[in-house]
């Protein structure tokens, strides 16, 4: 049996209802259609058939309305990886907490400047901003795997009126176990502290500072080794 091999918004028809939809996603033999009305649904690609000329014409809304939506997301995507952008959403994150700790975003800024000295302040690259939810919001320094040759989280700090930062466990270098002493973290895969500014001097943030910059020295990418 020859292989059937759909694209993107392409459009088709169940080969057993004659329902009409819109590709909108293949992997492998599972094709991912968009209905006229309704949620997507995925089936294999021997219950697909290409639409009918007149079956398209059907469709050609919806295709527009789908491409449109793509353009949308990818220029999203591409303004959330803008290096001005993430410093505009880490200021404007900064500043939710001067709100309602003035001391509090100062402290933090001190400290964030020191991490950037030892990690290199390249934002989308050596840092970003989480996604801005009601659940752990906030920046995330992020380090280069080699194995995947792509730049991962390693460390998120999540800032108000304290501070607690949570690291992978992967990444640790040995002998700073201290500065994270609870276990356990990010479902069972980091380690993490629990700080107050008012106790966080320049004597404690410094060892912190200095288990980044280790932690930044071993784990370059090979165009900054």
């Amino acid at each position: 049996m020859e292989e059937k091999v759909f694209e993107v918004f392409q459009p088709v028809r169940n080969t057993i209802n004659r329902a009409l939809g819109v590709v909108v996603k293949v992997t492998g033999d599972n094709v991912t259609v968009q209905p006229l009305s309704g949620d997507r649904l995925t089936f294999k690609a021997q219950y697909l058939a290409p639409a009918t000329e007149q079956e398209a014409a059907a469709l050609r809304d919806l295709v527009t309305r789908l491409k449109i939506e793509e353009e949308n997301k990818s220029k999203a995507k591409a303004a959330k990886a803008d290096p001005a952008v993430i410093r505009e959403e880490f200021e404007k994150f900064v500043r939710h907490i001067a709100a309602r700790y003035p001391r509090s975003a100062e402290a933090f800024r001190e400290f964030w400047a020191e991490l950037m000295e030892a990690a290199g302040d390249v934002p989308g690259q050596t840092w970003e901003m989480k996604p801005n939810t009601s659940k752990n919001p906030g920046p995330v320094l992020k380090i280069y795997n080699a194995a995947t040759q792509k730049w991962v989280y390693c460390l998120s700090l999540l800032a108000g009126w304290g501070l607690r930062m949570e690291i992978k466990k992967e990444f640790l270098p040995p002998g700073c176990e201290s500065l994270f002493p609870i276990d356990h973290a990010m479902f069972g895969a980091g380690r993490a502290v629990e700080l107050v500014y008012r106790d966080f001097t320049p004597e404690r943030r410094r060892p912190y500072a200095e288990c980044v910059r280790a932690i930044y020295a071993k784990a370059r990418p090979p165009e900054a080794a």
